[in-house]
């Protein structure tokens, strides 16, 4: 019971979060999209572009916060793949390695290292990509949610006038941030227990 109410305020929390993606699309588009404009007054299939211009922010909004999420969910669900983690940890202590001497070319050391770190190469790149996301959507939020009125949030921060920051925006920009893959790792957790739990009751 309490995984699927975790997994419904999961989903509440998604639909919340999606509106400050929905508001940044608008911020870079004020005027819509001049493609969008000249497709509408094509005939028959006018009306069609006509409402997808309607739900245009929305749309992309949207569309940009399953991949920012979807990115930074990866490596958490790699990491809890039993099968594809015995994989890699088997790859990789099977897996030859080459020296890198001084003496190699510069492309060659290159290629050594590149091959050398292969069998962990999915999950480090995941890692980094998701790394990436979070700068995203660090950005978009810091846009959607400013701390500070204005553009004086560094000079506020540095001048030490905690007074004027807006700590609910502050709170917003977290949750959008950080609420989505803490749900998830919670799922996670709270399906282990349920697994382990099962485990006991069948061994009993």
């Amino acid at each position: 019971m309490l995984y699927w109410v975790v997994f419904a305020v999961i989903i509440y929390f998604c639909y919340l979060n999606i509106s400050p993606y929905v508001q940044v699309v608008g911020i870079l588009t004020p005027n819509g999209v001049p493609v969008l404009g000249f497709l509408q007054r094509l005939p028959l299939l006018g009306w069609l572009f006509g409402l997808f211009s309607l739900g245009f922010n929305v749309f992309v909004g949207t569309l940009l916060w399953l991949v920012l999420q979807s990115i930074q969910i990866f490596p958490i669900v790699l990491r809890r793949d039993r099968v594809f983690m015995r994989a890699v940890i088997s790859e990789a202590d099977s897996h030859s390695k080459y020296a890198i001497r001084d003496s190699d070319d510069p492309t060659l050391r290159m290629l050594k290292r590149w091959y050398n770190t292969f069998p962990t190469l999915t999950v480090s790149r995941a890692r980094f990509a998701a790394l990436c996301a979070y700068a995203v959507d660090f950005v978009i939020c810091l846009v959607a949610f400013p701390p500070v009125a204005g553009d004086k949030f560094l000079f506020t921060l540095m001048a030490g006038q905690l007074n004027r920051i807006n700590w609910g925006n502050v709170v917003s920009l977290l949750l959008t941030i950080y609420v989505v893959e803490l749900g998830v790792r919670l799922l996670f957790w709270l399906s282990q227990v349920r697994f382990y739990l099962r485990l006991t009751k069948q061994e009993a």
